[in-house]
Formats: C-alpha cells, sequence, structure tokens
C-alpha cells in the first residue's frame, strides 16, 4: 500500500521526481523500503512518498505524515538545545560533566567536558553496547544507578584523543538540559526548537504521550515481520527518544540553512568534524553530526549526515548544504544494527539529485539466500551460492550475511548460521567480526574446540577484539 506526494514544477524537476521514483518503488518492491522518503533540492523539496505499511495488524498504509521513532537522530536535537542553552550563558561548552552530574567520579566528571561529549571523544564507555545492560530489561525502566555504574567504568581512553561513538555521552547532555532549563527533556525540546519552527508532527515519545499517527516498529527475520520488542523510551532519552516526520526534518533543514534556530558561530561549531568517526570511517564527529566530504559528480561536496537504528526503525538525515540538498529516510523496520539499505537508497537518491545515473536496486544477498534456503534447503541453497551472488552483486560489508547467521541461530539453526558465516567469510577474508560470530555459534553447539579456532582468527585479523579475548579466556587457551 503506499501515497504519493509529487511536487512538480519545471520539466527536469519532473523528469528527476520520476527516476527517484523508480528507484524508491524498485526498494520497496524488494522489501527494503517501508517508510517515507523527502528528497529536496536547494531548499525545495521534489520528491515526497510514503511506501508500505505503519500498522501490520491492521494493514494501515504510511503517508508522509507518518511519525516515526527517529532514534539516534534525537541527538541532533540534543546537541542544538545544548548549543541554544550556551548562547543563553546558561553553561559553557568547556564545562566538566561533573560540575552538572556529581555522581561521576571525578577521574571522568572533571576530565570530561560537554565539548567532549558533544562529539564522541569522551572516552566514556556505552551503555546501549555494554554487554548485558538491556538483558531481559529493554521495555522496563532502567535506574539511573545502572547507567551511571557503566558511565563510572575506566574511560576508554584520554578525552579528545580519540573518537566512539557513545550513546552515554547524550544521555549525559539530556541530564544537562534539564537540570539547566528546568524542564523535563520533552518539554524543552517542545519550548527551545518544535514549537518555534512548527514542527508539530515532532515529540519527545515518552510513555506517556500520544504521538498521532505514530508508525509501529517491526523486525523482520528469515523473511518474516515480527512485532519490535516494547521499548521503555526514557531509558534512550536524549539519544534517541523522539519521534518525528520526513517534513518536519525539512523544516530543520531549513531551520539549520539560516538562523532560526542557532547563531553562526554556534553553527560553526557543531558542523566541525573533530575526530574520525568510528561509524563507517568516511566522515568525522562534530555535534550531534557526522560531518566530511563525499566525492559525487566528480567533485567534492560538504555532507552533514546521522544515521538512527532503533528497535523497530531505521532512519538516515544526509544533508548537502552547500547545494541545500537534502535526503530523509525513516523506515519502521529494524532490530537495532546498521543496515546497509538504508545508505544505498541514499546514494542512489543522491546520485540522481546530482544528475548521475543509476542502476536498477538488486536483491541483497542475505535475502536471496535466506529465500532459497526456505525454497530448497541449506544444501542446495549454498550449492547455488555463486549464482545467488552473481544476481545480487558482492554486499560492500559481511554484516547482512552476519545478520542472517543469528537470526537462524535464534531459530535453532546454529549450523546453518555457521555455514553461511563460512560463505561469509570467505567473501570477506579480513572480517574478524564473522569469525568472533562463528566462535559465538560453535559455543551454541557445544564445539569448544573449533570455537577457539574462530576467536583465535577473529583477534589475529583484530588485535582489539576485546569479545575475543574475552571468550578465548572463558574457553581456556
Amino acid at each position: 500500500m503506499i501515497t504519493l506526494f509529487l511536487l512538480t514544477a519545471l520539466p527536469a524537476k519532473a523528469d528527476r521526481a520520476a527516476e527517484l521514483d523508480r528507484i524508491a518503488t524498485r526498494y520497496h518492491a524488494l522489501g527494503q523500503l517501508d517508510g517515507s522518503v523527502l528528497v529536496a533540492d536547494h531548499g525545495k523539496v521534489v520528491y515526497h512518498r510514503a511506501f508500505g505499511l505503519a500498522n501490520r495488524e491492521w494493514q494501515i498504509p504510511h503517508t508522509t505524515d507518518t511519525a516515526f521513532r527517529v532514534a539516534s537522530l534525537t541527538k541532533q536535537f540534543t546537541a542544538t538545545l545544548v548549543m541554544q542553552l550556551a548562547e543563553q550563558g546558561k553553561l559553557r561548552l568547556d564545562d566538566p560533566i561533573g560540575k552538572y552530574v556529581p555522581e561521576l567520579g571525578p577521574g571522568i566528571g572533571n576530565r570530561v567536558t560537554l565539548h567532549h561529549l558533544l562529539n564522541h571523544t569522551s572516552g566514556i564507555v556505552d551503555y546501549a553496547n555494554f554487554p548485558g545492560f538491556w538483558a531481559n530489561r529493554l521495555g522496563e525502566k532502567v535506574p539511573k544507578a545502572d547507567f551511571l555504574a557503566i558511565m563510572n567504568r575506566p574511560l576508554e581512553f584520554e578525552p579528545g584523543s580519540q573518537g566512539h561513538y557513545s550513546s552515554s555521552n547524550y544521555t549525559l547532555l539530556g541530564w544537562v538540559i534539564e537540570q539547566q532549563t528546568g524542564k523535563t527533556y520533552g518539554e524543552a525540546l517542545d519550548s527551545m526548537i518544535l514549537r518555534p519552527l512548527g514542527m508539530q508532527r515532532t515529540a519527545y515519545d515518552a510513555p506517556d504521550r500520544i504521538v498521532p499517527r505514530k508508525a509501529s516498529g517491526y523486525v523482520r527475520s528469515l523473511g518474516a515481520y515480527r512485532p519490535a520488542d516494547p521499548l521503555w523510551i526514557p531509558n534512550i532519552g536524549a539519544g534517541g527518544g523522539v519521534a518525528s516526520t520526513t517534513g518536519d526534518f525539512f523544516k530543520l533543514d531549513r531551520a539549520l540553512a539560516g538562523t532560526a534556530l542557532l547563531k553562526p558561530e554556534s553553527k560553526r561549531r557543531m558542523f566541525t568534524a573533530y575526530v574520525k568517526d568510528d561509524v563507517w570511517g568516511d566522515l568525522g564527529y562534530g555535534y550531534g553530526w557526522l560531518i566530511g566530504s563525499r566525492t559525487i559528480a566528480g567533485k567534492p561536496r560538504l555532507v552533514h549526515e546521522h544515521g538512527g537504528n532503533g528497535n523497530g526503525f531505521r532512519t538516515l538525515v544526509t544533508r548537502y548544504p552547500e547545494d541545500g540538498k537534502l535526503v530523509v529516510i525513516l523506515l519502521n523496520e529494524g532490530n537495532g544494527n546498521k543496515g546497509p539499505e538504508i545508505y544505498s537508497m541514499r546514494r542512489d537518491f543522491t546520485d540522481v539529485l546530482y544528475g548521475q545515473p543509476v542502476a536498477q536496486p538488486k536483491p541483497t544477498l542475505h535475502d536471496l539466500l535466506a529465500a532459497e534456503i526456505r525454497r530448497a534447503g541449506e544444501e542446495s541453497a549454498l550449492a547455488h551460492f555463486n549464482t545467488l551472488l552473481a544476481q545480487s552483486g558482492k554486499p560492500e560489508t559481511g554484516d547482512g550475511l552476519n545478520r542472517l547467521a543469528y537470526q537462524y541461530a535464534e531459530a535453532g539453526r546454529a549450523s546453518t548460521g555457521i555455514a553461511i558465516l563460512r560463505r561469509a567469510s570467505a567473501l570477506f577474508p579480513q572480517d574478524g567480526n564473522l569469525h568472533d560470530s562463528m566462535g559465538e555459534l560453535y559455543l551454541q553447539l557445544g564445539n569448544k574446540e573449533r570455537a577457539r579456532t574462530a576467536y583465535s582468527r577473529a583477534l589475529e585479523l583484530a588485535p582489539d577484539n576485546g569479545n575475543a579475548k574475552e571468550m578465548l579466556n572463558k574457553i581456556g587457551q
């Protein structure tokens, strides 16, 4: 089910909208795009369309006004609030975080500044990816003391010396915002950003708040959808608790292009790349954004980008500020992993904006493989692996196959997962994470010897793999 909203003016724009629609429709047909897409050029919307279902139980289709949990795109709002408070003189970016969160130990509170939190150079351990932190309580309120227990662990590196993405940083900034405004995070967001910009379809998705026309979140595993597990939004708060629409992100983009939200000096600081990012590695961390340059249509283009990966949702916003171009993709399917499909969509939509030819999108290798396993069984599917590879093309990373292997393991078929990981490691022989995953699946089968071999290979390829080191110690060298 789809709804359509096309803005056309000059013939060139109509042609471009038609090409964007061809690509988006193909991604939807491949099962990779269920949600809303907005594309703008020179500050004008040229394409805005919704695909698929906002609620599968009731078969309610998406519209271009559907609200999505935007996950880590929330960090853009949090960074903006901090910069506004700095402009008002209510805080300084070089203030130590211990000034506002005294529960942090002095070795952290006195060394880490708000600047370090904003650009992910704090070295504070990330609670969101800490092993076991979410076990059996994703949908329950987690005490503040439990967050602080993770944040008070020894710093991973000297503050300011390198970048490592950590939701702990933005949880701390949310506490600062609440303290310095005397309001809840949601109230501060409403009064300082949303109401001034007329972003009527954006809200902090608090448990006691109804967000009209909000999509339900889903997880797809082995070709089947299921509802995403419940999530207690205050647990992720200022790092991931906002719901919004593609249209409202266009309003945010236009505000950032002017001075409605921030003064020029604040924007300069926000959109400076301070250190290389460790998400994809081609940009750098600013304040709530990844900043850098990509070669598009033969020229380097300034890029502001950030993605979100939540329980049941995936999101991506990419700005090309020098050209007034914008791509917003909000999806209501995801299991918290940064799958490459949404980035492929962004690349193709961007190429159309810059007048580049775009090939017909292809199915993903992991989707083809899962379908073939369902149709003909594991042995036959793996025997035709190279045929499937030719149909999909080689993926950029082994992440999709790795996720598929875990899905089979979760379904009680760890041996199938291992067979997939073997194929994946042949495609990506330098990817130590594939061997790390193989070790985990071998342990599920009780084969410690092969698990030890897999973890050892993972450590050879990635000497900083802490999990492989820990597991080898547990198994015994």
